[in-house]
């Protein structure tokens, strides 16, 4: 299948962002969803959306008169997925090669942890996904997965499920089991080398891989 369009960069309405990453994204990106209020973010910087969605609940109708050429899918405020799902779903079948999800973190824990969870809820094995916060990259592993060139950095581990004959290359730390269960995870781990590969047959697990030079 040939790619239209390349990356998507979605901006919700979460507290948890930088606005150098927030410019940046958006300005690399072939298109732009703002979930709801994360029309508020990119008005503030001056970015344009390519479509709104959600149900506007939280938009200023002041706010959505500065955009009165740009799409809106307005939803009801009675619905069964949140306006960022609706947006990873409107993103997936524009088949990206990428999913960029930005301000999709922050006060609420259980707004933050649906974010994390819509990762796999919504995982397609052709179309890679990340979440960026202020200080990190979130993403989902999925099958045995290597990551270069990233000596120094900060990673933590989290199992989403059982997982099976789990091992890890080139980190500071060492899990004692190689089945690891919900209950388990890595925190604050090392990537001492230049290749750190995350070994597995069966399960699923996020990753939270944290910005250079923070300690």
């Amino acid at each position: 299948m040939k790619r239209l369009i390349q990356g998507i960069v979605i901006v919700g309405n979460g507290e948890d962002w930088q606005q150098e990453k927030i410019v940046y994204f958006c300005q690399k990106a072939d298109y732009i969803i703002a979930a709801d209020n994360g029309l508020a973010i990119l008005h503030r910087f001056q970015l344009k959306p390519d479509l709104i969605i959600g149900d506007l609940d939280s938009v200023s109708p002041l706010l959505l008169k500065h955009y009165p050429h740009v799409p809106v899918e307005k939803y009801p405020s009675q619905k069964d997925f949140t306006d960022s799902e609706l947006s990873i779903h409107k993103a997936i079948s524009m088949h990206p090669k990428e999913i960029i999800l930005l301000a999709m973190t922050g006060n609420y824990f259980d707004h933050s942890y649906a974010s994390i969870i819509n990762l796999f809820r919504n995982y397609q094995s052709d179309t890679k996904i990340k979440i960026i916060t202020s200080n990190s990259m979130i993403f989902p592993v999925m099958q045995k997965t290597t990551l270069q060139n990233l000596k120094g950095r900060r990673f933590s581990l989290f199992p989403l499920c059982p997982v099976r004959k789990f091992s890890l290359v080139g980190a500071r730390y060492q899990f004692s089991k190689n089945n690891l269960e919900v209950t388990d995870y890595s925190m604050s781990n090392v990537i001492i080398s230049d290749r750190l590969e995350i070994n597995f047959e069966e399960g699923m697990l996020f990753c939270v891989l944290f910005d250079p030079n923070l300690q």
